[in-house]
């Protein structure tokens, strides 16, 4: 009995060496984070190996048979971004933000608009991308290691540090080679569609006044103090900004914190300079203001340059996005 008893606290002996001698990743390092993703694959996916040299993991794969992505091609594309235990930490699918709990109206789930090739996404995840074509869909699995840099998937021009493991479920739902040519194709459709005016007023702006007054008080001096009403939507009738109040209401993006007064404006018709460096709005909706006077109502449709540009304003406005405005110039006090 003894003899079982001494031979029996050796083995346990040994065994609490070989764990406390074992060799234990820092799994706050980027070689513990791959060590994990590597356990994980070989217990879910033990036949799938690395992709080329990003070292990506392609887990499922649709290529799609829409047209296929260039080197330096824009995609809008939707995702879900999600740790390997399975919990979902960002995604811009409308009907699984609802889901979780995490659906706003005031956020935009109309697909997030990248260029690639420029450096806002991972090598390695690009590296898959530039496999599929329109159409396609994916689930990629990135190691930490291979993100490169900081980045959001959501915002890609922004800057936020990845922290894991994660596997992005990407569908491209449009491939474009040039962004400007497809804004411009469709502002002009859309605007035509709506208002009945296919012409710029001036490059990449459509505008069409809805109310028009012409009397000798009407006009604006320049340099006067102006309040502006507005109501701001996406092409896809979104509505993303107001300063009405029943407008913000109706929409649900109100805010109790909110302003819903008039804009103040200062305005400049003759002097773009003037205007640009009194006024803190996008320049679309600036060159729509100068074209009015007081108690005037005025539609206009614009595209990203003269918007928020590649960078859009997360997470109302998505990257690239043409911006339309119903606006009114309230009567001279």
């Amino acid at each position: 009995m003894k003899r079982t008893n001494i031979l029996f606290a050796l083995l346990l002996s040994t065994l609490f060496l070989a764990v406390s001698c074992a060799v234990t990743p820092d799994e706050d390092s980027d070689d513990g984070y791959d060590h994990m993703m590597k356990a994980w694959m070989r217990l879910n996916y033990p036949s799938v190996q690395p992709y080329g040299s990003g070292g990506a993991y392609i887990l499922q794969m649709d290529k799609g048979s829409g047209p296929a992505i260039k080197d330096t091609a824009f995609i809008r594309a939707h995702y879900t971004k999600r740790s390997l235990d399975g919990s979902i930490s960002e995604t811009n699918v409308k009907e699984l933000a609802g889901q979780l709990g995490t659906y706003s109206v005031s956020s935009c789930f109309d697909g997030n608009t990248w260029q690639l090739g420029k450096g806002y996404l991972p090598d390695a995840l690009e590296e898959v991308i530039y496999t599929m074509n329109s159409g396609g869909s994916a689930s990629i699995a990135v190691p930490l290691s291979v993100s490169e840099h900081e980045y959001a998937i959501y915002d890609a021009f922004s800057i936020t540090p990845e922290i894991s493991n994660y596997v992005y479920d990407l569908t491209i739902d449009t491939v474009l080679n040039d962004i400007y040519a497809y804004q411009e194709s469709a502002m002009r459709t859309w605007f035509q569609t709506h208002y009945a005016i296919s012409d710029t007023l001036v490059e990449h702006l459509y505008f069409k006044k809805l109310e028009e007054k012409s009397g000798e008080n009407d006009s604006i001096p320049e340099g006067n103090s102006i309040k502006v009403r507005y109501i701001g939507r996406l092409m896809s009738g979104q509505v993303f900004d107001t300063n009405i109040e029943d407008t913000a209401k109706f929409y649900r993006i109100w805010n109790g914190s909110g302003s819903y007064s008039g804009l103040e404006i200062s305005f400049y018709k003759k002097d773009d300079s003037e205007f640009e460096k009194n006024n803190s709005v996008v320049t679309g909706f600036g060159k729509a203001i100068q074209q009015m006077n007081y108690g005037e109502t005025a539609v206009t449709l614009f595209g990203s340059k003269l918007g928020y540009g590649a960078a859009g304003s997360n997470p109302s406005i998505p990257e690239y996005s043409p911006l339309f405005f119903w606006i009114y110039i309230e009567p001279e006090e």
